[in-house]
């Protein structure tokens, strides 16, 4: 994740190619890794809120330094907390549609539909925003985090909701990487810079996996993932700055 940032932020100063295939396979961990944590998560709402706090936080911080710190050839929207907020969203729209069959509930299984449209229908204001120039509206549209407008689209929200659906059957979570990964390749054969379809690679440590959790560390993710994408910015920018 850190090679691939330093590809981003350093490619004006020469940095290879290269650099970005070690990103790939990240996000397609982080989102497996999500699914288990909102299995295992003793507390469901407060797992939600991490991820909607980090959403805001970033996206505040990639106005204030986009606009203190510009850079034409850089855009700073580098966010997963938001594509791990709605995937962890989905996973509780899927337990409350299941709840619903399962205690023959309709109103469950009404109110799983409502949400499940709920952040497509606002992804639609924001599109609409943007077309006819509603900068105040839009403004306010950029901190919800919608399928359609997170970092990885609706392919990496839907692909954790999978992942946590079919969080028994490892093979099944592996060839839909596999799948996915093809799909892009044959989509981007035509795009020689494009590399997304290494992210086939995260099928090593999902199929190596032995559904237990790791020592320490709890936070770490929280705090590393914005503090190294800003720092590399700052320092690209000043690198500028200073030539």
């Amino acid at each position: 994740m850190t090679m691939d940032h330093l590809h981003q932020m350093f490619i004006a100063q020469g940095a290879p190619d290269w650099l970005s295939w070690f990103g790939r396979p990240v996000a397609t961990m982080f989102l497996f890794l999500c699914a288990e944590g909102f299995f295992y998560t003793h507390n469901r709402r407060r797992y939600l809120l991490q991820f909607l706090v980090g959403f805001f936080f970033m996206s505040a911080m990639n106005l204030i330094l986009s606009g203190a710190m510009p850079m034409e050839d850089i855009t700073l929207i580098n966010n997963i907390f938001g594509t791990l907020f709605i995937a962890s969203f989905y996973m509780w729209i899927l337990d409350l549609l299941r709840d619903g069959f399962s205690e023959k509930k309709p109103a469950k299984v009404l109110a799983a539909i409502g949400c499940f449209f709920l952040p497509f229908i606002i992804s639609f204001a924001l599109i609409l925003a943007i077309q006819y120039e509603y900068k105040t509206f839009a403004m306010i549209l950029i901190f919800v985090p919608t399928p359609l407008s997170v970092e990885g689209g609706f392919v990496l929200v839907f692909m954790g909701v999978f992942f946590y659906a079919l969080r028994k059957y490892r093979i099944i979570q592996a060839a839909l990487i596999l799948v996915i990964s093809v799909l892009i390749w044959y989509s981007s054969r035509n795009s020689p810079g494009d590399f997304q379809w290494l992210m086939v690679f995260a099928v090593i440590p999902v199929l190596l996996y032995n559904g237990k959790r790791g020592k320490g560390g709890k936070y770490f993710f929280y705090v590393f993932y914005p503090a190294h994408i800003y720092l590399l910015y700052c320092t690209a920018w000043f690198l500028r700055v200073l030539a």
